[in-house]
C-alpha cells in the first residue's frame, strides 16, 4: 500500500502574551469509507446531477441562483455575497491563546475535529511552550481563521507533542432537556444489589483500551466483496448472525453476562492478566494519576470526542 505523506492544512503562529511560535496544522484522522458512484446500467455512464427549479423542473442557470433563508414556509430572505463580505472574520495566521484551563473543566461533547500541531520554521519555541503546558497540565483556549470561517480551539500538550482540537459553541450542543426520553430518570427506583450486580459486570470486562482492537467490520466485508467481484470469483453470502434472546429479568441478564465473562476471562488468561494489573502497580497509577489529572484525563478524554455534535449552519 502506498504511504500518503501529510500536508499541513493551515499554517501560522500561536501566541500569548507577546511569544509567536511558528506552526503547521495537520488532520490528527484520516476517515475511512466506501463510495459508490451512480451508474446507467445500459451503458455503464456515471450519473450526473443538474440544478433544476421545484416549480417547473427547468435547469436553472448558475446566474439565476442565489443565496436565499428560510424565514417561514415558502417564503426566504435573499443575501448577496457582497452583504456577507464585512461579516467574515479577518483571514489572519495567528492562533490566539486567551486562557489556559483544565482538560476535565471540557466537557467531551465539545470536542470536534483533531489536528496534530508540528512546528514551523522553529522547533525551540514550540518545545518550550509543549514541554511547559505539559507539565502544568493546563489546556489553552484560542481562536483562529481557517478557510474564512473562525473556530474556537483546545490545544493541549502529550509526549512533547501539541494537540489541536476545533471545539463547538456552546449554543450548538443540545441541552439533554430537548430529549423527552432523558427525562424522568432520577425517578426510577434501582436497588443496592442491582447496582452492585452491574458493577460486578463493569469489573468483569474492565481492560486497557487498545484502539486498534476496534475496526470498520463493514468497510473491511465491503472491500473484500468488491475484489472477489473485480476478480470474477463467485460470492458465498455470510450466514445471518443468530439474534440473541432477549432476557426480561434485569438480575438474571447481570448474573448471566457476569458469569459469561468470567468464563471468557478463564479461557483466556493472558487477556486477564493484561486487564487487571497486579496491586501494586494500580496503585502507583493511581497515584500518578493524583499528580497530573491533566494528562491522565487527555489519554481518555479526547478519543471520545466522538460524540456526535451538531453541524454549523453556514450562511
Amino acid at each position: 500500500m502506498m504511504v500518503v505523506m501529510a500536508r499541513p492544512v493551515w499554517t501560522g503562529t500561536i501566541s500569548f502574551g507577546l511569544v509567536a511560535i511558528p506552526v503547521k496544522l495537520f488532520h490528527a484522522v484520516r476517515r475511512q469509507s466506501v463510495s459508490f458512484n451512480q451508474l446507467d446500467d445500459r451503458t455503464m455512464a456515471r450519473i450526473k446531477y443538474k440544478k433544476v427549479s421545484a416549480l417547473d423542473g427547468e435547469e436553472v442557470p448558475e446566474e439565476h441562483i442565489v443565496k436565499g433563508y428560510e424565514v417561514a414556509k415558502d417564503r426566504y430572505v435573499i443575501v448577496d455575497p457582497d452583504e456577507l463580505e464585512p461579516f467574515m472574520p479577518s483571514a489572519t495566521k495567528t492562533v490566539e491563546l486567551e486562557e489556559f484551563v483544565d482538560l476535565d473543566e471540557i466537557d467531551p461533547v465539545y470536542f470536534d475535529a483533531a489536528y496534530y500541531v508540528a512546528p514551523g520554521t522553529a522547533a525551540k519555541p514550540y518545545v518550550l511552550l509543549a514541554r511547559a503546558m505539559e507539565e502544568s497540565g493546563k489546556v489553552g483556549i484560542g481562536r483562529f481563521v481557517m478557510r474564512n470561517k473562525q473556530y474556537t480551539a483546545a490545544i493541549r500538550a502529550e509526549n512533547g507533542r501539541l494537540l489541536m482540537s476545533t471545539l463547538a459553541y456552546a449554543d450548538e450542543v443540545i441541552d439533554p432537556a430537548e430529549i423527552d426520553e432523558l427525562d424522568g430518570l432520577d425517578d426510577i427506583d434501582v436497588s443496592a444489589k442491582e447496582i452492585a450486580m452491574a458493577g460486578s459486570l463493569v469489573e468483569s470486562l474492565a481492560a486497557t483500551f487498545q484502539p486498534e482492537r476496534y475496526r470498520d467490520e463493514y468497510r473491511e466485508q465491503v472491500l473484500d466483496l468488491i475484489q472477489m467481484k473485480a476478480e470474477g470469483q463467485e460470492l458465498t453470502a455470510p450466514e445471518a448472525p443468530v439474534e440473541k434472546p432477549k432476557v426480561v429479568d434485569l438480575m438474571a441478564a447481570l448474573e448471566a453476562s457476569v458469569r459469561a465473562a468470567k468464563e471468557a476471562r478463564g479461557r483466556h488468561p493472558a487477556a486477564a492478566k493484561s486487564a487487571a494489573p497486579p496491586a501494586e502497580k494500580t496503585a502507583a497509577k493511581k497515584t500518578a494519576a493524583k499528580k497530573t489529572p491533566a494528562k491522565k484525563t487527555a489519554a481518555k478524554k479526547v478519543p471520545a470526542k466522538k460524540a456526535a455534535t451538531p453541524k454549523r449552519k453556514s450562511a
